[in-house]
């Protein structure tokens, strides 16, 4: 019986220079996403917002509590504190979210200690339709002690959808990630969910524009004009971008290892290939502010990472180059 297989030679300086490529195309593909705009108040005030559906003194910017940087919002929300016909101060960000539209959303609320317990309708975070009337394609809101995420019908065409619900805890950050692609089509809008670092709506396809009209954010608090009592809730981070990794990297799922070279081959070389000087670890040079990462391959023309096809074709061949030759015996 013949020797065992043993790997190819001349293999294992190639073998890493795959493996390499295929790693900086992953960074690479990442820092194409885009952050489209940030509603956070870190910019110590509430001017990255458009305008204010209330009275703006009871938006006030807060050093604390924070869930993240310096500054959250501080909403108070009074009875007769009256404005377009409801009891309401919150904050609007005028910019359409139009037909087909794809967008990644994220952010922190957390309800005062003291905040009442109504069995009545409070809705802390939604996105309204651009006509006059009826409730909104999407809200936030609480009721009781139970927090949800609703969908409504176009006015007059039917109830309610509950999409999801989770038992409020007070006094602490809770962390909402929403990905909504925008559709007047029921087949074609579609909505995911991260509550508290975890799935709770693990993609939906559903209407989410009413047909004709557009969407626009609206976050502070909105409630029943019957409660009497004061609320008090903080928002903060509001970020929306094309991706998950702009919004909320630490959720994207860790890239697959990459293929193990074995030892470092000292065989001989391939007939008719020139040894070539192992010079250590490929110098990358750091990317200039501006300069889009990983636009070609390293080594490799015509192996771009222009895709993540290119990382998955650079996976491939290394395992290939794994695959063991037998000796002929």
């Amino acid at each position: 019986m013949g020797p065992g297989p043993t790997p190819a030679p001349g293999k294992g300086r190639l073998l890493r220079r795959l493996a390499a490529t295929a790693a900086l195309c992953l960074i690479g593909f990442q820092a194409r996403a885009s952050v489209l705009w940030r509603g956070d108040f870190e910019t110590k005030d509430i001017s990255q917002w458009g305008t204010v559906d209330g009275l703006t003194s009871r938006l006030t910017v807060v050093t604390s509590p924070v869930r993240q940087g310096t500054y959250a919002l501080r909403v108070e929300l009074r009875s007769g504190d009256i404005a377009s016909n409801g009891n309401r101060n919150e904050l609007i960000r005028a910019d359409a979210d139009t037909e087909g539209t794809d967008r990644y959303y994220a952010w922190s609320t957390m309800f005062d200690a003291s905040y009442p317990i109504e069995n009545k309708w409070q809705v802390f975070t939604q996105w309204h339709h651009s006509g006059c009337c009826g409730s909104p394609p999407l809200e936030f809101d609480l009721n009781g002690g139970t927090l949800m995420l609703d969908r409504n019908p176009p006015p007059g065409n039917g109830p309610t959808v509950e999409l999801w619900r989770t038992p409020l805890v007070r006094g602490v950050w809770h962390d909402f990630v929403m990905h909504v692609i925008w559709s007047s089509n029921p087949d074609l809008g579609f909505i995911e969910l991260w509550y508290d670092g975890q799935k709770a709506i693990d993609g939906k396809a559903m209407q989410t524009l009413f047909p004709g009209m557009v969407n626009y954010l609206k976050q502070g608090l909105y409630r029943d004009p019957s409660i009497s009592a004061v609320g008090v809730v903080y928002h903060d981070g509001m970020t929306m971008g094309t991706t998950l990794a702009d919004v909320a990297p630490q959720l994207v799922p860790a890239p697959p290892p990459l293929p193990d070279a074995g030892t470092p081959d000292a065989g001989t070389p391939d007939a008719g290939m020139t040894p070539e000087p192992d010079g250590g670890a490929a110098q990358i040079s750091p990317a200039q502010p501006g300069t889009p990462v990983a636009q070609s391959g390293i080594g490799f023309p015509g192996q771009g990472c222009s895709s993540a096809g290119s990382v998955g074709g650079l996976l491939l061949a290394a395992f290939a180059l794994l695959r063991p030759r037998r000796r002929r015996g």
